[in-house]
């Protein structure tokens, strides 16, 4: 059986992606299993400089880590140690930074997220991940209620 210990999961407040943070905490099948909540907020602009560039910085990252926390409450009926990671830039290069870095063995990401226009314009956040992740990834997609009946955190 494949050791999934370290399970990185991408939030952004959309139902996709709280829908993947509960099935995603059922996929841990070790004794120190670790939950890292990741939520990437766009960049500051060049253009915008001293204080007031401070200041949006702050906000995007006091509003990053609101819903992060909202998650990990969300969570807490897991028993599961969980961390929060907030990191500002690109989201599919964040995600595979992220991955990287802490070895995670299982990347659980949420099909649709807040942004359809970014998809339209960009391409899919998730085809992006899925191409250069280096650890196997789980998208969900409209996950049924039979998927979730037994997940902690409803």
């Amino acid at each position: 059986m494949i050791k999934v210990e370290r399970v990185l999961i991408p939030v952004d407040g959309s139902d996709s992606s709280r829908n993947a943070a509960k099935y995603g905490t059922q996929l841990v099948n070790s004794r120190n299993p670790k939950i890292y909540l990741l939520n990437v907020w766009e960049p500051i602009t060049m253009t915008i400089g001293g204080e007031m560039a401070e200041k949006l910085r702050a906000s995007a990252e006091a509003k990053s880590m609101a819903i992060l926390e909202e998650y990990k409450t969300m969570l807490e009926p897991c028993s599961m140690e969980v961390e929060l990671i907030s990191r500002s830039g690109r989201p599919d290069y964040e995600i595979l930074n992220v991955q990287d870095e802490l070895d995670c063995d299982l990347i659980v990401i949420g099909s649709r997220g807040l942004s359809v226009l970014e998809n339209v314009i960009m391409g899919s956040v998730v085809t992006r991940v899925l191409e250069g992740a280096s650890c196997p990834v789980l998208v969900t997609r409209n996950l049924r209620v039979k998927y979730l009946k037994d997940a902690c955190g409803i």
